[in-house]
This record gives C-alpha cells, sequence and structure tokens, in this order.
C-alpha cells in the first residue's frame, strides 16, 4: 500500500537501530514500484540497503543514540536510483577495507568485509566521502 507519491527526490530520517530496516526496506520498495524498477533490480538494492543500514545500525554509532539520513533521488538521463545514506557517526569508508580473501576456507577466512564486497558486486556505482563530520555513502542503480 503506498504512503506518498514519488516525485523524483526523497529522504528519510531513521534511528540507527536494527529495528527501523523494516521501515527503511518498505519504503524504498516503494518507491522502486512507483518508477518500475525491474525486479531483479530491486531486489539488488533492497540487499545492498538492507546490508548499509545494518552496519551504520550497528557500528556507526558506537553503541550510542544516532540517525540516518537516506535519500533517494532519481537519475532520469542515467536511468539510476540513487539511494544515499548519512549518518554522523565514526568516520569509516567502507570502500578502503580490504577485500576478503573468498578462496580461502571457511576456517583461514577473516571475519568481515563481505557485505561490502557484495554491495560492491550488486550495485552499478559506490561512493564514500566524509564531509562536515558525516560519513556519506552513495550507491547508485540502473533501474531497467
Amino acid at each position: 500500500m503506498k504512503h506518498f507519491t514519488y516525485q523524483g527526490k526523497a529522504k528519510l530520517i531513521l534511528p540507527a537501530e536494527r529495528a527501523a530496516l523494516e521501515v527503511l526496506r518498505d519504503w524504498v520498495e516503494e518507491i522502486a514500484d512507483a518508477l518500475n524498477v525491474a525486479l531483479r533490480a530491486k531486489h539488488q538494492m533492497l540487499i545492498a540497503v538492507d546490508e548499509i543500514f545494518t552496519n551504520i545500525a550497528s557500528y556507526s554509532y558506537g553503541g550510542n543514540p544516532g540517525f540516518v539520513e537516506v535519500g533517494v533521488d532519481f537519475d532520469e538521463e542515467a536511468r539510476q536510483l540513487i539511494i544515499t545514506f548519512e549518518d554522523e557517526g565514526v568516520a569509516y569508508n567502507p570502500l578502503e577495507a580490504r577485500e576478503p580473501d573468498i578462496s580461502a576456507s571457511l576456517e583461514d577466512r577473516e571475519i568481515g568485509g563481505l557485505g561490502i564486497l557484495m554491495v560492491r558486486q550488486l550495485m552499478d556505482g559506490v561512493e564514500y566521502k566524509r564531509e562536515k563530520n558525516r560519513n556519506i555513502l552513495i550507491l547508485k542503480k540502473e533501474i531497467s
């Protein structure tokens, strides 16, 4: 059931808590449906959104209260949905993290890194910047 009309840009501010993930998922799914995003692309976006939001909620604020501002913008010319995550948590560029050795056995594999690897593979573009004490992570996905 639609709760709003998407008009090219939207913003949602949520507490950085895992409990808010369902609200975010529903919101992104409504926008994707409003834009008739292909089912595969929509599922890929939702997986990436889940991963990024969960990481921010779990690690960015070190157990203290915080927020996540999520923006969605549609680039009509490029046919891309652009999803931006902003938080004021600990500075962290996930794109600088060492990629996990996925060829290593489970016993020898280091913990961590698979989520951002998956996000990079699912999305058409992933960018990070730190501005005004805010982490800004930008995901781009072609919708057709």
